[in-house]
């Protein structure tokens, strides 16, 4: 007995130094590789406005909720606010949040000694998780959180202990984060509430109630504060009015990009998908929620930063694998991918530091984002003042149109700029036009007309639009993003807006068209 607890004292121990040695190679790797991108600096231009009493919305004249991950926001937001630079806060958290995550799963999970090897490895190595595990963007709080409710699901299934209120309340934090990484859970959620709901001893609906008050609660707010129940992103992307058909093979040719340049973050999504197939009814059901998210990657059109889309279905499939005992066969080829897909992304991980660059976007329009931004806006290749922290106070009222790298000109300009962004992200009315049409248009940047007479009327602060359609539904989109929080004519507007009482303005002119707008002072088409 004495000999048998000496070896798994020593398996322990050997199991705690390779933790502590991959955290720190991890930490390492995050601090050469950090950056952030210009889609982050949306976020922390609202950041900036809510920390300096303007709101939490982009342009401070009127309520929008530009960011799509509300729990990501309010931690950046107090992070920022405590420390007092907003770059900084980012950097810190991303890189805190990350190297903590890969400390829980790798101490969580693993099974084996060479579970443990196999999962660090393929993590420092995947070009997609490193890329998002800093960036400034919501993927490294989505891993955490996505561990955090495998965790009480394993407990739930393997343990049989009654953690449904956790796991639950994981799912409504995940939603908050990042709602569309809901799917990833979603087969696990409803097998957790179809066995649950068969023992009435669980109380199943109780834990429901109990962990829908987060979401509930966020609803009434953006509802009340920006008039929908939505981020402004959502409208805008989603109603684009390009068709599924073509979505969906942009959304072919993004996962495509990333098998060709990032091999191994796509080869093990595949091994977690199919060793999750065939294992544990929790396997099982994670596999099933990686591919339900991958359907809807591929609905929506992937995205122009290869592998931020795919950061949680790897991370995911790291834990599928962790979860596993494997056969000799499978332990040789996942040994074989590691070496040979892996090496591909030693230079962009390991060596280049911070000389990387990387300035080429696909002819379908997907980008190395961090190779595009690194050199203006990585934590060790900036210039020496770029993560200062901004002077944020009203010093010149302009407005200004932009839709590439909107976040941080926005930020360089300060509160007092109004950007009409024509990507539609950070405007309310754009956001609800259709894209112009442009056979060759590029994922990620769906290029609006500005409504006639838009800009003079923003400059003017009066409703000037040419057309009447758009005329009255901008009349309605400015009481509920532009008057006072309790106007008894704003409920209203947010009802009739909210549930299509108000006419739309002509798809068609909009899509097909060519609107005239002022340019300079003269008439263009």
């Amino acid at each position: 007995m004495r000999f048998f607890s000496k070896i798994n004292q020593n398996n322990l121990l050997h199991n705690r130094v390779l933790i502590v040695f991959f955290a720190s190679l991890f930490l390492l790797v995050l601090i050469r590789t950090a950056w952030i991108s210009d889609d982050a600096a949306i976020t922390l231009r609202t950041v900036l406005n809510f920390t300096h009493g303007f709101g939490p919305t982009f342009n401070i004249d009127e309520r929008v909720q530009a960011y799509t991950h509300p729990l990501w926001f309010l931690l950046l937001s107090v992070g920022s606010y405590i420390s007092g630079n907003v770059f900084y806060t980012t950097f810190f958290l991303s890189i805190f949040i990350s190297v903590a995550t890969l400390i829980f799963l790798l101490g969580t999970q693993p099974r084996n000694l060479l579970a443990l090897v196999l999962i660090s490895a393929a993590a420092v190595l995947s070009k997609s998780f490193v890329d998002f595990s800093t960036s400034g963007l919501e993927n490294t709080l989505s891993h955490l959180i996505l561990l955090i409710a495998v965790v009480y699901a394993s407990l739930c299934l393997d343990k049989g202990k009654n953690r449904l209120t956790g796991f639950f309340l994981s799912c409504s934090a995940l939603y908050l984060n990042r709602p569309d990484l809901l799917l990833m859970m979603l087969p696990m959620a409803i097998y957790l509430f179809y066995t649950a709901y068969r023992k009435p001893e669980h109380h199943v609906w109780k834990s429901i109630l109990i962990s829908s008050i987060p979401v509930v609660l966020w609803t009434g707010f953006s509802i009340f504060y920006y008039g929908f129940p939505f981020p402004n992103t959502a409208y805008a992307k989603l109603g684009t009015g390009i068709d599924l058909d073509e979505r969906v093979v942009q959304g072919l040719i993004y996962i495509l990009h990333v098998i060709i340049q990032d091999p191994i973050t796509a080869f093990f999504i595949m091994a977690g998908i199919i060793i999750g197939i065939f294992s544990s009814v929790l396997n099982r059901w994670l596999s099933i929620g990686i591919i339900l998210y991958l359907v809807y990657i591929l609905s929506i059109g992937g995205d122009f930063m290869m592998g931020r889309f795919l950061s949680a279905p790897f991370f995911v499939s790291l834990i599928i694998i962790a979860r596993e005992s494997f056969s000799k066969l499978i332990v040789i080829t996942l040994i074989v991918s590691i070496i040979v897909l892996g090496s591909r992304n030693i230079i962009p991980n390991f060596i280049s530091g911070s000389s990387y660059s990387n300035q080429a976007i696909s002819i379908y329009g997907v980008a190395d984002e961090r190779g595009y931004y690194y050199q203006r806006f990585g934590l060790l290749a900036a210039t020496k003042n770029t993560f200062k922290q901004p002077q944020w106070f009203i010093h010149n009222e302009k407005v200004g149109t932009i839709c590439g790298e909107l976040g941080f000109n926005s930020i360089r300009h300060g509160p007092g700029m109004h950007y009409i962004d024509t990507c539609a992200l950070a405007d309310p009315l754009l956001a609800r036009l259709p894209a112009k049409y442009d056979p060759n248009w590029r994922i990620g940047h769906f290029y609006r007309q500005l409504p006639t007479n838009y800009q003079e009327s923003l400059e003017k602060n009066k409703n000037l639009l040419a057309d009447e359609n758009t005329k009255k539904y901008w009349d309605s989109i400015r009481i509920v993003t532009r008057d006072g929080l309790f106007n008894k004519n704003r409920l209203f507007e947010i009802i009739k807006l909210n549930f299509g009482f108000i006419e739309k303005p002509d798809y068609d002119m909009y899509r097909y068209h060519n609107v005239k707008n002022k340019i300079n002072g003269e008439l263009e088409y």
